[in-house]
């Protein structure tokens, strides 16, 4: 990248980024909540940009910025992303003491493979060349990077990895991802009934709901194997129902999903808004159609 501050980096990329995903005209203030800085302070940023012909305007209402080629050339090879807050290292699946200070992409247009280069605080002896690693996600971009060892410069605290896995978690609301209408079960419905419901709706789960809409627990189909497995077919929905919901708020963000979802090892989440009601499920499908941005490619 031409030789801007860590600040012009920061707004330039967070702009890119932004365009890349939405495709339109971006607003100041999307690009100051993105990286958490004052609206002021990114139009300033933005104006000395625009002088150095990385970004074009248009005023008005409907109104923004956006990128020039001049922009994508500027940043890509390499790719340099500050690190403002110390992200932890990841070895093997556990975290390490070993803290990233900045993360460099090289390679990135190379079709057989790209590598990183990170730069970072801590003991470099509790790394070897060969292991797994992992980083992320990052700050403002958002950036999960896996990869595979193969330098460390325990002198210049740097390392480099091949990379095997690189993605990036869009900020993104959890309203968004819900596409279908929501179909909820009754306590005293038969098994049978519910599959007939989960078949004809095509959904492997739904939340289960007493006639004032109070969440009774949820239903998926493992419950219904489970049931008819054991020769219970005439059984209630209440009897298979799990009673212990995993939920989320509709305002919330889709990496707070990501979260609930490891830690809890669940494939859904009833989503509830701002006045406790129930609104829809978010499933892992939802979440990784959204982070492959394969949702527009899949709807009809």
């Amino acid at each position: 990248m031409q030789n801007l501050s860590s600040t012009q980096r920061e707004i330039l990329l967070a702009l890119v980024d932004l365009y890349n995903r939405y495709k339109r005209m971006i607003k100041s203030k999307e690009v100051a909540d993105v990286i958490g800085k004052d609206e002021g302070t990114v139009r300033n940023i933005i104006l000395s940009l625009k002088v150095l012909g990385l970004i074009e305007s248009k005023p008005g209402p409907n109104g923004g910025y956006v990128p020039t080629l001049k922009a994508y050339e500027s940043i890509k090879n390499p790719i340099i992303t500050p690190v403002f807050d110390q992200i932890s290292l990841y070895k093997d699946g556990l975290e390490t003491d070993i803290k990233i200070s900045n993360i460099e992409l090289l390679d990135i247009t190379n079709p057989s493979g790209n590598k990183v280069l990170l730069r970072v605080n801590g003991d470099l002896r509790k790394l070897k060349v060969g292991d797994s690693i992992k980083i992320g996600p990052i700050p403002y971009t958002r950036l999960v990077i896996e990869g595979v060892v193969i330098h460390i410069d325990d002198t210049r605290k740097e390392l480099i990895a091949d990379v095997t896995r690189m993605i990036s978690i869009p900020k993104v609301q959890i309203k968004s991802l819900i596409s279908k209408k929501l179909v909820a079960l009754k306590p005293d419905m038969t098994l049978k009934e519910a599959s007939q419901i989960f078949y004809k709706e095509g959904i492997r789960g739904a939340p289960v709901l007493d006639n004032e809409g109070k969440t009774l627990g949820i239903l998926t189909t493992a419950d219904i194997i489970k049931a008819f497995f054991e020769g219970k077919y005439d059984a209630k929905v209440s009897e298979y129902m799990k009673s212990n919901v995993i939920s989320i708020r509709d305002e919330d963000d889709i990496l707070t999903a990501i979260k609930k979802m490891l830690i809890y090892n669940v494939g859904r989440l009833l989503v509830y808004n701002q006045d406790q009601k129930v609104i829809g499920i978010v499933t892992r499908t939802d979440i990784l159609k959204t982070i492959a941005g394969l949702e527009e490619l899949i709807t009809p």
